[in-house]
């Protein structure tokens, strides 16, 4: 009986030594994969991308703001024709780590499955704000995803500051690109079309309809064209 039992904790021991060894490699496989761009590159925190549609009926679609001015500086963010803003870096975003991701590096790499904030960056309006990307209601019944920061709203700085749910996205891998969500209210949800007002509105979906999938083109420096020089008079 003795000698049964020894044979009993000696297997658990080589099994708990067994779990030891694999586990680093299962942390190793748990860890969030990268996004890509349309160049086939990680995306990084510090270049800017555009957010284009993969449905070839919205192929010459870029994500973009609205023009409709808010007194309280609010806009939206929806899909506009690409060729609006040509070799200008307006419609671009850049992607952060959002705060609590597991790096706290401001050159850490966005994720899948983990918490980012969206920011448009070559965009000047007249509100003079910075252009971050929030989920937030009113006009219509839906959540849409909203642009700017009006006053009374801190907005999120990114990974090291405090970043409220409403400015919090996720990128998820889903067929040949990638879907983004709002995890402002749980459960997560997919950002959808929702067409109003002459435009197709970014919305938290609620009724079951299809996610938009997008890519991510980098803006590239090299492309914009060349300074005029200064005129000798």
């Amino acid at each position: 009986m003795e000698h049964f039992r020894f044979l009993v904790i000696l297997s658990l021991s080589g099994l708990a030594m067994a779990l030891q060894l694999i586990s680093p490699c299962n942390a190793a496989q748990a860890q969030p994969q990268a996004i890509y761009d349309t160049d086939g590159h990680e995306l990084t925190s510090h270049n800017m991308y555009n957010i284009m549609p993969v449905d070839r009926n919205l192929s010459d679609q870029c994500v973009y703001v609205s023009s409709l001015r808010d007194p309280r500086c609010r806009m939206r963010a929806i899909l506009t024709p690409c060729k609006k803003f040509g070799r200008n870096p307006d419609g671009y975003v850049s992607i952060k780590l959002a705060e609590g991701s597991s790096s706290s590096s401001t050159e850490a790499s966005p994720r899948l499955s983990t918490d980012v904030v969206i920011e448009f960056r070559g965009v000047v309006t007249w509100c003079m704000h910075r252009l971050q990307w929030y989920a937030h209601g009113g006009i219509t019944n839906q959540t849409h995803v909203t642009v700017d920061r009006p006053e009374g709203m801190e907005g999120c700085e990114a990974p090291a500051g405090t970043c409220k749910k409403s400015f919090m996205f996720r990128v998820e891998k889903h067929g040949t690109g990638y879907k983004l969500m709002s995890c402002f209210h749980a459960p997560c949800r997919d950002l959808v079309l929702f067409d109003y007002n002459g435009h197709r509105w970014l919305t938290v979906e609620k009724d079951g309809r299809e996610p938009l999938v997008v890519v991510f083109k980098k803006f590239h420096l090299a492309s914009l064209p060349p300074a005029n020089p200064p005129q000798l008079g």
